[in-house]
């Protein structure tokens, strides 16, 4: 009959690929970036994906049916010059994707999976406060160079010292602030600080967005959710590790 036919939603597209890479550089101590190259075909699949979006990337093992899979931020998809590029933070060999980019050379691959997405990293606001620490660079980094020029955004970033900074490109009025931890296995400062921020008077819309450890995600949902009844829809808080605990393979 008629009326019993069910519309499915189109699913969304999901792409797995192997990609070569193109070159290798230090951004700063702790973060080593990996630029890979886009070919004919690539460039066909990643046309719907935004920088910024979530990645899996399958670390190869020394089985050779084997691969590590890990959640990444894409820094950028630049099309227009065929890289991809995905920053990693180096904390020498105690995680695989690190100890892959600290050996990954020219020529190297590495399969990549991403979701089919043209949904912005953030919705529209008038003001938006970002935070994470070194794990969260890229996808802070990629929301802040998304802004207009018409928004303004407070931004924390934990790194391991001085030396881990980054200039961050932005149309929009932003404040950087740096907070340093060189050892954030052991604890944070970063959910006392996120605290502390007094919100600008006079603003529209807010929009809170962290992404860090679980035990400071955990303090700071709940200071969001319950201390200060944030609604649910401007914020997003979210962990990337947890202390003493690796992502599943």
């Amino acid at each position: 009959m008629e009326n019993s036919i069910i519309v499915q939603a189109k699913k969304t597209k999901k792409i797995r690929s192997a990609f070569i890479v193109k070159n290798k550089q230090y951004l700063t101590p702790h973060l080593i970036r990996v630029i890979f190259e886009i070919d004919d075909k690539q460039a066909e699949l990643l046309a719907n994906v935004g920088s910024g979006s979530n990645n899996k990337i399958f670390i190869p093992t020394e089985e050779d049916s084997v691969s590590l899979v890990r959640t990444y931020t894409n820094r950028k998809i630049d099309l227009e010059n065929r890289e991809l590029i995905i920053d990693f933070v180096a904390h020498g060999d105690n995680g695989p994707a690190s100890a892959w980019a600290l050996k990954a050379c020219t020529g190297d691959v590495l399969e990549v999976g991403m979701k089919e997405s043209t949904r912005p990293l953030v919705p529209d606001a008038d003001f938006y406060l970002l935070a994470g620490d070194a794990t969260a660079l890229p996808v802070i980094c990629a929301i802040a160079e998304q802004f207009p020029s018409y928004v303004s955004a407070k931004i924390l970033l934990e790194v391991s010292g001085k030396e881990d900074e980054l200039i961050l490109c932005s149309a929009a009025d932003i404040s950087v602030e740096w907070l340093h931890n060189p050892h954030p296995e052991k604890g944070s400062k970063l959910a006392e600080t996120v605290k502390s921020v007094q919100f600008p008077s006079g603003v529209l819309k807010e929009y809170v967005y962290i992404a860090a450890e679980y035990t400071t995600v955990h303090e700071l949902r709940t200071y969001f959710k319950t201390t200060l009844d944030w609604d649910p829809h401007g914020m997003y808080i979210c962990s990337y590790w947890k202390a003493g605990q690796a992502e599943n393979p």
